[in-house]
């Protein structure tokens, strides 16, 4: 004769579930100028950006590809010898505009 097992539901020492996780924030966002006249096009900026937000063109030119992808992390514009890239954080204002 098999016992059946209390149900968890009724035992006070069972843990909890989780409560629901709150809805997600959204990122920041940023903006990734590129400065044409002072770029030479080495590349350097498409090659290691950790999330693949720039890409080379055809004709050997940076192009912001995913700009929804920056972290803001800056390293293209550090890393840059020709000072042609800008990484600034999008205005909550200017995004609640662009929302109507």
């Amino acid at each position: 004769m098999d016992q059946e097992s209390p149900s968890l539901k009724n035992d006070p020492q069972a843990p909890e579930p989780p409560a629901a996780a709150p809805p997600a924030k959204p990122g920041k966002e940023y903006e990734i100028d590129i400065f044409r006249d002072w770029c030479k096009g080495c590349g350097i900026c498409a090659e290691f950006c950790p999330k693949k937000c720039i890409r080379m063109n055809a004709a050997g030119e940076p192009v912001v590809d995913r700009a929804d992808r920056c972290t803001g992390c800056g390293w293209c514009e550090i890393h840059c010898p020709d000072f042609a890239i800008c990484v600034r954080e999008v205005a909550a204002k200017k995004k609640a505009e662009e929302a109507d």
